[in-house]
């Protein structure tokens, strides 16, 4: 996977539900080239929480899902003004999103970037980074995250 890049982020997520949030994201998907069809990998995406919850705690979320619609693997982060109900494993609500996207046959990027991602959940750094630097902090930090 290539390192992230400005497209790659959304700073001004348009949404007032988790629903219209997944929505956007698999739009910005499909946008970037990553997806060949919005609205099935929308559905994956919003399958994955019937799952179980993708919020992951401290307001932010890790949305992803792996289908064959998925053209190549990717990663998008986005950041909403306003907080959303994502039913997270904390309770509070998110305002940030990092979604994983990944080719049905890519298990492997998929686990070991959710992993990755998800051990720097912990740092009250990480966090602070996602929710309020600039976007050029923010793909530093992420990429240097996925290396």
């Amino acid at each position: 996977m290539e390192k992230l890049t400005e497209k790659d982020l959304n700073f001004d997520l348009k949404a007032d539900t988790q629903k219209e949030a997944l929505h956007a994201l698999a739009e910005q998907a499909f946008e970037r080239g990553k997806i060949a069809d919005t609205e099935i990998f929308y559905q994956e995406l919003c399958n994955r929480e019937k799952e179980s919850t993708t919020g992951f705690g401290n307001g932010v979320a890790i949305p992803h899902a792996r289908h064959g619609v998925v053209q190549e693997a990717g990663i998008l982060v986005a950041r909403c003004k306003n907080n959303l109900e994502w039913n997270s494993m904390d309770g509070e609500p998110v305002n940030v999103c990092i979604c994983l996207i990944a080719p049905d046959d890519q298990n492997d990027f998929h686990l070991k970037t959710l992993a990755k991602i998800s051990r720097r959940m912990i740092h009250d750094d990480f966090i602070d980074t996602l929710k309020n630097a600039s976007e050029a902090d923010v793909l530093a930090e992420i990429n240097k995250v996925i290396e």
